[in-house]
């Protein structure tokens, strides 16, 4: 038993001691929208922390480029019928991972301590 508490001492001092970070997975999204409905879904991305990367015309319609956090497009598919009145629709793929942002990291951190106290 003293050698899991031990142990367990040790990982804790360590991992403070290496200065961890949280990631977050960054998504390539594309978007196939109406012309008229291109500067809705651009202000909507970047709401959600998204950056365009592009915009590509196919025939009336448009494909908007960008890449955004996966935390900021659950329900997204709901929000853009919306705006755009049920004509558009996107795909999305893993790109990378990214450093969550101070202010976001520390509400996820402050709400994992709470469920973590609530355990106990």
């Amino acid at each position: 038993m003293a050698f899991k508490i031990a142990a367990s001492m040790a990982f804790k001092k360590a991992f403070v001691a290496a200065s961890p970070i949280l990631i977050e997975p960054i998504m390539n999204i594309y978007v196939t929208v109406p012309e008229d409905s291109v500067g809705d879904v651009m202000g909507d991305l970047n709401s959600r922390r998204g950056r365009i990367m592009g915009i590509d015309p196919a025939g009336k319609l448009q494909i908007v480029r960008a890449q955004c956090p996966q935390a900021e497009l659950f329900r997204y598919a709901i929000i853009l019928r919306s705006l755009t009145s049920g004509r558009g629709s996107f795909s999305m793929e893993s790109s990378h991972y990214e450093e969550v942002p101070p202010d976001i990291a520390k509400k996820v951190i402050d709400a994992a301590e709470k469920v973590s106290l609530d355990e106990e």
